[in-house]
């Protein structure tokens, strides 16, 4: 057989593809579980971050069961999109949480923001996914950002863009601020626009707290 022909090149390249996608193919789908069950976990993490709820050790069933203890999950549409809803079950001081989500500087960001049950301040916020630059716009993952937001009012008299302001605010004893990340302006603007306008929606949301 010659090696050099057009068809011994164009069958080696075909047997190729086949061993290979089928190989590709088997991994994906034996650890389809596993990234699964891993998704869930993280998932859980940020949820119980967010709410603030102590965790007795790091395994998935101690997560899945502090969700099940401590949160009731549903949910809702608003058009054509579905945002999940959680509500604290027997807290002292219960709280009400939302996805929420938008474009970043290079992606789209989601998070869960957890507001007071009468809507009027921020009791936390955290991020399941982004994909935003290391060391710059992915510092919204840090406790030192998320925990301005903690307790955080929401300006709801004023226009939608500046309910939550984000780096300098003129005005003295302005309450709905929080510092910016320095270096990473783009992240800090995007997140401030949707964040704003994700509270809109909430806010106008027909949900029985």
């Amino acid at each position: 057989m010659n090696k050099k022909s057009a068809w011994y090149i164009i069958g080696f390249m075909v047997v190729a593809c086949v061993v290979f996608g089928t190989g590709v193919s088997v991994v994906h789908n034996a650890t389809l579980g596993l990234l699964e069950k891993n998704q869930r976990l993280h998932r859980n993490r940020v949820i119980c971050r967010a709410f603030l709820i102590d965790v007795i050790d790091q395994s998935p069933e101690s997560y899945d069961n502090a969700i099940l203890k401590n949160i009731k999950i549903r949910t809702i549409t608003e058009g054509n999109r579905a945002r999940n809803v959680y509500e604290q079950i027997d807290a002292d001081t219960p709280s009400i949480g939302f996805d929420f989500g938008g474009m970043g500087f290079w992606d789209r960001i989601n998070g869960i923001v957890v507001l007071s049950p009468d809507l009027e301040k921020i009791i936390n916020i955290q991020f399941f996914d982004h994909k935003e630059t290391p060391g710059l716009g992915a510092r919204i993952e840090e406790e030192w950002f998320t925990d301005q937001f903690k307790g955080l009012p929401i300006a709801w008299e004023k226009p939608v863009s500046d309910r939550i302001i984000f780096g300098h605010a003129t005005g003295a004893g302005t309450v709905n601020r929080i510092d910016a990340i320095t270096g990473a302006t783009q992240t800090s603007m995007a997140l401030r626009r949707f964040l704003n306008e994700e509270l809109e929606r909430i806010r106008n949301l027909k949900i029985d707290l």
